[in-house]
């Protein structure tokens, strides 16, 4: 079985071929960065900075549709809920690795190795429009399931080593 981007040599009949595998389906990242590309660029043709309330609206649906196979509940903390949903991203295959970090009590820093649609993600923030922020929007709907939100502080910071870094202002909500 093929999980991730695994490349593994196998042998056959005295030759080695190169194997690349991707995943169960064969779904190869590149796909998933172009699609999303292709779907935030042209809503925000369509509605401009209002494409963001996609972006955080898709959040909660994938959010309330994952939550239960998490196991997050108004019971279990804050954080936890957020390194479950980080756990999962990387066992979806969307990063290589990620972590979320409390940096003091209002701010979060928020660190992702190669999401799969960071490409399009830089293209589209080059172009001054509304990424998917996928990983994003489902923190920020698992905040809200706290009575709290984050806004993200400037744009992400995107490292040659393949490091996406966003820095959050947590604000606790009035009832």
């Amino acid at each position: 079985m093929c999980i991730g981007r695994i490349y593994s040599l196998v042998k056959y009949m005295g030759k080695e071929f190169k194997k690349v595998c991707l995943n169960q389906k064969g779904v190869k990242p590149e796909f998933v960065d172009l699609i999303m590309y292709g779907v935030y660029y042209a809503a925000y043709d369509l509605l401009g900075e209002r494409t963001w309330e996609i972006v955080w609206k898709a959040g909660e649906v994938v959010f309330n549709e994952v939550k239960d196979r998490l196991g997050i509940t108004s019971e279990t903390p804050p954080f936890e809920a957020l390194r479950r949903m980080a756990d999962w991203l990387k066992d979806m295959g969307y990063v290589e690795y990620i972590e979320v970090n409390r940096i003091s009590e209002d701010e979060i820093e928020y660190v992702m190795k190669d999401p799969i649609i960071t490409p399009g993600a830089k293209k589209l923030i080059q172009q001054g429009r509304v990424p998917a922020h996928i990983s994003t929007a489902l923190m920020f709907a698992i905040l809200k399931q706290y009575n709290m939100k984050a806004e993200m502080i400037g744009d992400p910071l995107f490292l040659p080593d393949g490091r996406a870094i966003e820095k959050w202002k947590l604000i606790k909500l009035k009832h």
